[in-house]
């Protein structure tokens, strides 16, 4: 038993690392979304400010759910090589 729970736990801890590290990307790459839209809101030409604002406003939602989806995934995996080291 403890020569598995040796492997389980490193593997754990690894998944838990990248997907937290690609969390905190594309938590980087909404922000810079952000920026973009507030560049956007500065210029005047209106025909192609609407496109450019609903592309970024699919692009928002579509990173919302992953977002979502990958903090559900790295808190749970948290909390499981919580448990396991205790």
């Amino acid at each position: 038993m403890d020569s598995s729970q040796s492997t389980v736990f490193p593997l754990l801890f690894i998944s838990w690392g990248v997907i937290t590290v690609v969390l905190v990307v594309l938590l980087s790459y909404r922000a810079t979304l952000l920026i973009e839209d507030d560049q956007i809101f500065k210029d005047t030409a209106a025909e192609d400010h609407h496109q450019q604002e609903m592309t970024l406003i699919a692009r928002k939602s579509r990173l919302t759910g992953e977002i979502i989806v990958l903090s559900v995934m790295s808190g749970v995996l948290l909390l499981t090589c919580v448990g396991f080291s205790i």
